[in-house]
């Protein structure tokens, strides 16, 4: 783990990040009154109801219904090397080990530290005490009640009754000398807590703070008010700071600048802490009496806003000044950040507009500042902006940039512009709306610059703008920033589209699908290495080897949120970032600076570090049956083979923690958890186990150490391999016998069985020609028409492929009974049933054997007449068309109905070759004969036949629109009677 540091004296208070919790992220109560950092990395806080032990994210309570033993109102607590921790209050003495607490009792415990070798060394109310083989014995030299313990390498000093004693040599045979309180006119006070800065002893007391002044107790001299309230708590952090809790305040004195005194908006009104310590992360720990628990922790960002004296917190740029000074544009002017505080620059009055959108500083020292509605330039105090550039003033000036003397490149919401040599003139006069909104300009030469537009990327060439191949991907896409990230690594950040990486003409992008924080991103920024990208969800890096590149497989990033919106600390204030346009960050040193609606935001890039470390897991505890076991080899011999397995990792720094498992002998393998630390198993069958369990976290280099658990569960008695041997030859002997009488009535039923077969057979027989008449029966049903008694369509294709297998012309006829409909609408559709069947029985007394005639569907029939010609099918169509005129139809009423019909018909076939598709054209010529003989007048037979076979791709399409063409051309004619 890499050295941490003590909060920074330089800082303000309000600067540092404050985190908090009680009791409703999980403190058993909002008093704390003391707190340890154990071996593992926990935090152990005592509060008035139970111990607590902190994780970093979540809270375990040990009470005395957990631990059989009195956990509540412990005042002392100390961790050794050792791993156990130790708790001191009224009772006497408790330790912890492995999640079981002991009570040893003896005296009232106020203090514990290291006794020097390991092992806790008490203050108790009856003088000193140390714990030797599990038993507490008395420490001698030193008689009456002592309240805290504070050691400065060999020497020891003990606060007691009025008194401070000066405890030397070794703990058997020691030296004391005590320095008592002096006369004051109040009676003894306790010296209930101390601490030492730069040879200073600084004594706390419930009537002030006190010093020691050579061999005097004497007021602290540092504030009226401290000599005068109740000290509740003293600590001297590793950087030297002493700090001095209070019940109205917090206070730190520095090593140089003095006395602070923390504002009530800071932690609280009234926040009487009671607890101070400061763990090995350099973290600053409060435990007050009515507000919980508090982190106060350096950070790696600095907000720089109201307090620090900026009057607009509304900041849209920011640069870096030529004397290193930070710059900050805001919504109402420019303001300048010294290091300590923000002054004002110049006012927004004396700009074009107030909003200061955009800071430039060009090689001269001039400041050019971009506005919402124009832009000026300023040489130090003196407004030295040409005139010329008053024709900006319709455009937010969003980007600035200088490559060459008096030679600069201005990027507006109204197109790109070029000052030189005291000309403006527009660049991109054809530029769309979109792509005339410039957002970012990256000059590679003076002519020659990538422009991120609010329409995609573009490039300007020696006065030719055009949209590289590469940038298609990013048409319709609002671009933020184009920048180098490296010698050969173009960078892109876009509103709703990722980051993206352009090498050798190839572009890549990365989004939230491949893990980023957000698809939006406001700035790029490369350091040592590390890609800082500011977004609407805050700012976050990632190593720019581990961005994807063009070409590269598909993978997920793991990128570190190191502030911003999603923060779940005092970082949220932050209100990282702000807006597109070229200042909204600036990299000063080791700090990038970025704009935000609350102030300026530093992240201080060398106290984040390099790569965070994921520590340790741990298991915590097991679920099995409804029963808490503890975290050790678990043998399971019966009850339910469900369980819950609950994981933690120590971690006090800031980051959040993922974890994987995974059960070796049941899981194939790791189970990515996501920030879960619990693990679920059910039924799980007999055998041997080990889970393991690691943490790590977003910009770690993998997992940390791994905790693991072996779990044994027994197999019941049913399935232990001598049973189930027992029950397998059973089973096989049962499954003989059973074969055996199965085979001596089967030769029995074989008998019988033989004797019904033979009389079934006959039976069978005789059922079956049965069933061959009957289908045949159906068959013929199927096929035939059940008003008319002709055949049907289904009929006609079965037997069509018969019909058209053969080399003789078939005739097509189609016969349709003129003015049917009249018949039904006259006599109704009982007599024009009567009608078709009559018309069936004078066609089937028509048709040759050859001939086939189907009821083609209401009144219409269909006829294939096989081996006849055009003559022949004309006078056969004659003949039919007459014998049904002459027909006397009955009408159901005693009187006679009088029928004609009109027919038309083709030859088949039509075309050189036969199939299908032919005969469908013999069907259409006939259809198309028909309807001539309807358009004749009915009562009359038409043909239309091929003299000439038809050319295979006239029969592609329908033969209608064709007709008179086909005519024309000698391929079709009319057959009529010529009578």
């Amino acid at each position: 783990m890499r050295s941490a540091a003590a909060l920074d004296p330089q800082t303000p208070f309000h600067a540092l990040i404050l985190d908090h919790w009680s009791v409703g992220q999980g403190l058993p109560q909002i008093t704390v009154l003391g707190i340890a950092e154990d071996r593992a990395g926990f935090l152990w806080i005592n509060t008035q109801l139970g111990v607590a032990r902190f994780d970093g994210k979540q809270f375990v309570t040990f009470d005395r219904g957990g631990t059989g033993v009195d956990t509540s109102m412990l005042t002392a607590v100390w961790a050794d090397p050792l791993g156990q921790v130790w708790f001191g209050g009224a009772h006497g003495l408790l330790r912890e080990r492995d999640g079981h607490f002991t009570a040893l009792g003896g005296d009232a415990v106020n203090a514990i530290i290291d006794a020097g070798d390991g092992t806790p060394l008490l203050a108790t109310s009856n003088g000193l005490a140390r714990v030797r083989d599990g038993r507490i014995v008395t420490v001698p030299g030193y008689g009456g009640p002592a309240f805290s313990l504070l050691r400065e390498g060999k020497l020891l000093w003990i606060g007691g009754l009025g008194r401070v004693c000066r405890f030397t040599g070794t703990l058997d045979q020691p030296t004391v000398a005590c320095v008592k309180q002096g006369v004051v006119p109040h009676q003894p006070v306790g010296v209930t807590s101390m601490a030492s800065t730069h040879g200073v002893l600084w004594l706390g007391t419930r009537l002030g703070l006190m010093r020691m002044d050579g061999n005097r107790m004497v007021p602290s001299g540092l504030s009226g008010e401290l000599d005068t309230i109740s000290i509740e708590s003293l600590l001297t952090d590793r950087g030297g700071t002493l700090w001095i809790g209070t019940v109205p305040a917090l206070y730190r004195r520095l090593p140089d600048t003095g006395l602070e005194r923390v504002d009530d908006g800071d932690i609280m009104h009234n926040p009487w802490i009671q607890a101070l310590y400061e763990d090995r992360a350099g973290n600053l720990w409060l435990g007050t009496h009515i507000g919980g628990l508090y982190r106060v922790w350096n950070g790696w960002a600095r907000r720089v806003s109201i307090r620090d004296g900026v009057a607009d917190p509304l900041v849209w740029s920011v640069v870096r000044g030529p004397h290193g000074e930070i710059v900050l544009g805001t919504n109402s002017g420019v303001e300048v950040f010294d290091g300590q505080r923000v002054h004002p620059l110049i006012p927004g009055s004396a700009l074009p507009n107030p909003s200061a959108y955009d800071l430039y500083y060009d090689h001269r020292g001039r400041l050019w500042i971009g506005t919402r509605a124009g832009i000026a330039v300023y040489d130090q105090d003196s407004n030295v902006t040409p005139s010329a550039l008053s024709a900006l003033g319709n455009w937010q000036v969003n980007d600035i940039r200088e490559v060459a003397d008096d030679d600069f490149w201005i990027g507006t919401s109204g197109g790109l512009y070029r000052w030189h040599a005291g000309v403006l003139s527009r660049a991109d006069p054809g530029a769309s709306s979109a792509a005339g909104s410039i957002r970012s300009i990256l000059p590679l030469a003076p002519d020659h610059l990538y422009l991120g537009t609010e329409d995609g990327v573009r490039e300007l060439r020696d006065g030719h703008l055009t949209q590289p191949a590469w940038a298609e991907p990013l048409h319709g896409h609002f671009v933020t920033r184009v920048a180098m990230l490296d010698r050969d690594k173009l960078g892109v950040a876009t509103t709703d589209a990722g980051v993206g990486v352009m090498v050798d003409g190839q572009l890549r992008m990365t989004s939230e699908k491949d893990g980023l924080p957000s698809d939006n991103a406001w700035t790029l920024d490369v350091l040592d290495g590390e890609l800082y990208v500011g977004s609407v969800v805050g700012a976050w890096r990632l190593p720019l080897a581990q961005l994807p590149l063009p070409g590269s497989p598909a993978r997920q990033v793991v990128p570190q949120l190191i502030a911003g919106e999603a923060r779940a600390t005092s970082l949220r204030g932050a209100h990282c970032c702000n807006g597109g346009a070229g200042s909204r960050s600036v990299a000063a040193g080791d700090v990038i600076w970025y704009s935000t609606t609350d102030g300026a935001l530093g992240l201080n890039t060398r106290t984040l570090g390099a790569k965070p470390e994921p520590p340790a897991a741990a298991i915590e505890s097991i679920v099995h049956a409804g029963a808490l076991l503890p975290d050790e080899p678990l043998d399971l011999r019966e009850g339910a083979r469900d369980l819950a397995i609950q994981y933690t990792a120590p971690y006090l720094r800031i980051g959040t923690l993922k974890f994987r498992y995974q059960l070796e002998g049941y899981d194939t393998e790791w189970q990515d958890a996501g920030v879960r630390r619990s693990a679920f198993y059910t039924h799980l069958p007999p055998g041997k186990y080990r889970f393991r369990v690691a943490a790590t976290l977003a910009g770690a280099s993998g997992f940390g150490p791994e905790a693991d658990l072996t779990i044994r569960i027994e197999p019941r008695w049913y399935e232990r391999v001598l049973v189930r041997g027992l029950a397998l030859l059973l089973l096989c002997l049962s499954i003989i016998l059973l074969v055996a009488l199965s085979m001596r009535a089967q030769r029995r039923r074989s008998a019988r069985l033989e004797e019904q077969v033979a009389r079934r057979t006959e039976q069978l027989a005789r059922a079956l020609e049965r069933l061959r008449v009957t289908n045949l029966a159906l068959a013929e049903e199927s096929h035939t028409d059940a008003l008319t008694a002709l055949h049907n369509r289904r009929y006609l294709l079965m037997r069509l492929p018969e019909v058209l297998a053969g080399d003789e012309s078939v005739a097509v006829l189609q016969l349709d009974i003129d003015y049917f409909k009249e018949v039904n609408d006259r006599y109704g559709h009982a007599v024009g049933d009567a009608v078709l069947r009559a018309l069936g029985r004078l066609l089937t007394a028509a048709r040759r054997d050859s001939d086939i005639t189907v009821r083609w569907g209401g009144e219409e029939f269909l006829l294939l007449l096989r081996d006849v010609d055009a003559a022949s099918a004309l006078a056969i169509a004659e003949r039919l068309r007459r014998d049904i005129a002459a027909q006397d139809f009955v009408d159901g009423r005693g009187g006679k109905i009088k029928l004609s019909c009109s027919i038309g018909f083709s030859l088949h076939p039509v075309a050189e070759h036969v199939d299908g598709s032919t005969f469908d054209a013999a069907l259409e010529l006939a259809d198309l004969a028909l309807y001539r003989a309807k358009q004749d007048g009915r009562n009359v037979s038409v043909g239309l036949v091929a003299a000439a076979p038809i050319p295979a791709e006239v029969l592609r399409t329908p033969l209608a629109p064709q007709l008179d063409a086909l005519l024309a051309s000698g391929h079709l004619r009319w057959v009529r009677d010529a009578s």
